[in-house]
């Protein structure tokens, strides 16, 4: 399960992440990312909710890799996500070093929102 939402008031991308999903589904999830995220202005934000997202094989991975990339090329500037799974968590670290980017793990979306108002915060590219 997944959901995908450009906020461009706030130029942010949402993404919720929830269960097993296989290669097939996080392509489609990666493809929709993507397009949602040029529909903001270059310098946008990410919450990537991975709460209850379970570990995926590596062949299904590469889907979130070949995303995180483009999202690093159009400009993303940081990247939060929920309490999860730590395998989870680990992986999309390693991921998104990868990738160029260093993200944030926060709590819940509501401290994410707060984390990302401020000035100053790790992973930042710009």
């Amino acid at each position: 399960m997944y959901e995908i939402e450009a906020n461009t008031q706030h130029n942010r991308l949402y993404i919720d992440l929830g269960g097993r999903m296989d290669a097939e589904t996080l392509d489609m999830a990666a493809d929709e990312t993507v397009t949602a995220a040029r529909d903001l202005a270059g310098g946008f934000d990410i919450i990537t909710d991975l709460h209850g997202f379970k570990p995926v094989t590596p062949d299904a991975a590469e889907a979130i890799q070949r995303a995180q990339v483009e999202l690093t090329e159009m400009g993303v500037v940081r990247v939060t996500d929920e309490d999860t799974s730590q395998v989870v968590v680990s992986a999309f670290e390693r991921r998104s070093k990868k990738a160029g980017y260093s993200g944030e793990t926060t709590e819940t979306k509501a401290v994410a929102e707060r984390l990302l108002n401020w000035e100053s915060v790790a992973g930042h590219l710009g």
